[in-house]
């Protein structure tokens, strides 16, 4: 059966088409088009031909699927496989053949997490970092598929490619992730289901020596939390470090997010007499001390056949003796029948922690943390000469070599340090500039002065404030006002101080300063000029990496335009 339809298309034209239908088969020929006499917006949207009974939505549906290794060490270079596909019923097109702004790209994004955005993804070199520093959800070096091929609908194409592991990035588990069409250039009949990604662990390279102190036979070394080792936190539980992604010095930092706490200990252990280890934690002020209860477990290869294969050995945790305790790796990896079993030469998994505490279930504040050492039938071994000694590190030196000193344990026989925890959030908020009473308050953001004041007279000066805040002070900011492209006035520095370039604050995060009006506007913009004031708050904590916790900044940007009545 044939059907004529005639439909009208913008402009005065017409459409008509034969319709065939037999059973689920629809078949469309074209008759007849007459051409719009006037031009149309053309739109990169799907093309819809809808019929009595009947849709045909005509579009691609770009997926794509990434592959590599599932392990990498700091300053590593991977390579990548990267597949698109095209799951729809239109071609995909690609830069090869088509204009960048109307064809897919595929970015490769290191996240620490699933949740991966489709949008333009940048490197840490355009946020005044380098490329061995680590950002979420940053694009990797040379990562950016822009050189690509058009897909036919129900194909696939395929792209290699060799990106490098950021030499800063904190070890532990990471998602590599594919975005294809980032940008969103291609309209597509879906278009929530362009990411991939797959797990990746990043480890550290082999460590440095550890100088023992003359005396000293056998011992067990409290280290670091993160790669903050403890001979840098303070009594007060607090750290200073170079924030990595800012560049900027934080003083009496607090720590926060999932904290992974080392220590290291004599090559001869476990032994008869010391087999495993636990670390527990308290609030200070507090009597109970709260076990660690995070698995724990390090890489070992398994060899079959010529097949290679990297399983995890659990150190714990292991109910002994009423406790949660820890094996000390044993010297020897397991026996599987059949296969050759060995632990890996170098530490390339980052298998560096011994225990792990997620400190967002903590009462904010100032804790302790306790490692204890125990026998095969978890006993406590009491530190001694004829048992072993607390080391604490006390620094490196050129080579990489870690001193050390005997250190003090407590009078249960653990040692104790502490650790201040501050996962809260910063505040940030502009308010409306004013002269006088006169506030921006209207939608379009003008605030106006009388001309015939002069700009000296107080009550024509411009009144900047802003409230850059932490729960506790724990937190620094910069706060840059722009006219146009140039900058009018910048301050930056702790939201507690009580002055921070031309403005004062109060000790508690609020600042502000009264402007002549001709500062602001310039010698180039004698009468009027549009401004924004840009506020960041950057929270101090870190998880020990010596970068902060970006997710706990907050950010605050107003624009208003000074000009006469």
């Amino acid at each position: 059966m044939l059907r004529r339809l005639r439909k009208r298309v913008p402009g005065g034209g017409i459409f008509i088409v034969a319709v065939g239908l037999c059973c689920c088969m629809l078949a469309v020929a074209v008759a007849q088009v007459r051409l719009p006499r006037v031009p149309v917006m053309v739109k990169p949207t799907p093309v819809l031909l809808r019929l009595p009974g009947f849709m045909l939505r005509l579009a691609p549906d770009l997926q794509v699927a990434v592959s590599g290794p599932s392990r990498a060490i700091q300053g590593e270079d991977i390579n990548l496989k990267i597949t698109a596909y095209n799951k729809g019923n239109a071609k995909a097109p690609g830069t090869k053949d088509t204009s960048a702004d109307k064809a897919y790209m595929v970015d490769i994004v290191l996240s620490e997490d699933t949740v991966i955005p489709v949008e333009w993804a940048t490197q840490p070199v355009y946020a005044g970092l380098t490329e061995d520093d680590f950002v979420e959800d940053m694009l990797m070096l040379g990562a950016r598929i822009s050189n690509t091929w058009t897909i036919a609908a129900g194909k696939q194409t395929t792209y290699t490619l060799s990106t490098h592991i950021p030499a800063r990035t904190p070890p532990g588990i990471y998602y590599l992730a594919a975005v294809v069409d980032a940008g969103e250039n291609v309209a597509e009949s879906k278009e929530n289901n362009n990411v991939a990604y797959y797990r990746i662990r990043i480890g550290v390279p082999e460590g440095p020596g550890t100088r023992v102190p003359q005396g000293v036979d056998m011992w067990v070394m409290p280290y670091a939390v993160g790669n903050t080792t403890i001979n840098n936190i303070k009594n007060t539980g607090l750290t200073d470090y170079v924030d990595t992604l800012s560049g900027r010095n934080m003083v009496n930092a607090p720590f926060g997010s999932r904290l992974g706490l080392r220590h290291g200990y004599d090559s001869r252990l476990p032994n008869a007499a010391i087999a495993y280890y636990r670390w527990t934690h308290r609030r200070v002020g507090t009597p109970v001390w709260e076990e660690f209860t995070a698995p724990v477990g390090v890489h070992y290869s398994k060899k079959v056949g010529a097949v290679v294969s990297f399983p995890v050995y659990t150190l714990g945790p292991h109910s002994i003796n009423g406790m949660s305790l820890y094996e000390f790796k044993p010297h020897n990896a397991p026996t599987i029948p059949g296969a050759i079993t060995s632990w890996p030469t170098s530490d390339w998994f980052g298998d560096i922690y011994s225990g792990f505490l997620d400190s967002r279930a903590l009462v904010n504040g100032k804790h302790e943390m306790k490692l204890e050492v125990f026998n095969p039938y978890g006993n406590k071994v009491m530190p001694s000469a004829a048992s072993f000694r607390f080391l604490v590190p006390t620094g490196t030196l050129g080579d990489g070599t870690i001193t050390t000193a005997v250190g003090s344990p407590t009078p249960d026989g653990g040692f104790a340090f502490p650790v201040h925890v501050d996962n809260r959030a910063c505040g940030a908020f502009v308010d409306p500039p004013a002269i006088g009473t006169t506030t921006v308050t209207d939608e379009c953001g003008f605030l106006l002065y009388d001309p015939a004041i002069a700009a000296s007279d107080n009550a024509a000066k411009v009144r900047i404030s802003f409230f850059a805040t932490h729960p506790d002070n724990r937190a620094v900011f910069r706060f840059r006002i722009v006219r146009g492209i140039q900058t009018a006035s910048t301050a930056n520095g702790e939201v507690a101080a009580g002055t921070a370039g031309v403005y004062t604050g109060d000790g508690h995060g609020h600042f502000q300063h009264k402007f002549l009006r001709t500062q602001l506007l310039g010698s180039k913009c004698p009468e009027k000029a549009a401004f924004s004031a840009n506020l960041h708050v950057y929270a101090k904590a870190t998880n020990g990496w010596h970068h902060r916790l970006n997710g706990l900044d907050a950010h605050h940007v107003r624009a208003f335009a000074l000009a006469p009545k």
